[in-house]
């Protein structure tokens, strides 16, 4: 649990690194841009700080800004506007996936936490990252009018971010909270695997699957018939990856 809120709370307190490369990916569109600064930032900071207060209170021996130090300085080289994605629609499905992935990783928190304020605290973050998918999700119905964006392309934009979650900030933040809690210890990626695999058990138990595939899969705007059997598929799949 330690790890999973450290993590999350170094990433959501770095927002405002990655909301400037959004607001010039859509430099132009006053109501995207205008959102991002105003009510996206604001809220996904606020995560951030919350997290890292909880983390503070409950682990006071650790020492938070320095271990964030070390997570922003190697992720700072990775987050920038060359990793968005080439046109505004795939850039909106592209956030439509990381929110399905915050608003589900939140769910299982709540549901995981026996302590009481950190459920409130996780069902109060999950209900935030669900508004932000809708926002996001309008704005991409908005682009892919404009740009005539496929169906296929909007799979294939949707695989590509999903095939990127978790590939190098979940290593970073893990590594980083490792190094001040153990600094006896030399980090390991072995380390890091070891506790994927860990998680990976915890989550067949608690992920909200079937939540998850609804939400990615709605940029599809499939037909009802096809949704009612696709939906249950993808999140059997899902499960059955973290299986093996």
């Amino acid at each position: 649990m330690f790890y999973l809120l450290a993590s999350a709370s170094f990433v959501e307190i770095t927002t405002d690194l990655y909301t400037e490369n959004l607001v010039e990916h859509y430099a132009g569109d006053t109501e995207v841009v205008d959102w991002l600064r105003d009510e996206w930032q604001p809220e996904e900071l606020q995560h951030g700080v919350t997290l890292k207060r909880y983390v503070e209170i409950v682990w006071p021996d650790f020492d938070w800004e320095r271990a964030y130090q070390g997570f922003f300085e190697e992720y700072a080289k990775l987050c920038n506007a060359a990793q968005l994605e080439v046109t505004r629609a795939q850039e909106m499905v592209a956030r439509c996936i990381v929110e399905t992935g915050t608003s589900s990783y939140y769910t299982m928190l709540r549901d995981l936490s026996p302590e009481p304020l950190l459920k409130q605290i996780a069902h109060h973050i999950r209900n935030d990252e669900i508004g932000h998918y809708k926002y996001f999700y309008r704005f991409f119905r908005r682009y892919a009018a404009q740009e005539a964006v496929s169906r296929w392309a909007t799979l294939k934009a949707l695989w590509t971010r999903i095939r990127e979650i978790d590939t190098e900030d979940g290593l970073i933040a893990y590594k980083h909270a490792f190094l001040v809690r153990h600094p006896e210890i030399p980090f390991d990626p072995d380390r890091y695997e070891q506790f994927r695999r860990t998680l990976n058990a915890i989550t067949r138990a608690h992920f909200p699957f079937t939540m998850a595939a609804r939400m990615t899969l709605k940029p599809l705007d499939l037909p009802t018939p096809v949704e009612r059997w696709t939906v249950p598929l993808a999140a059997s799949s899902a499960r059955y990856f973290l299986s093996h």
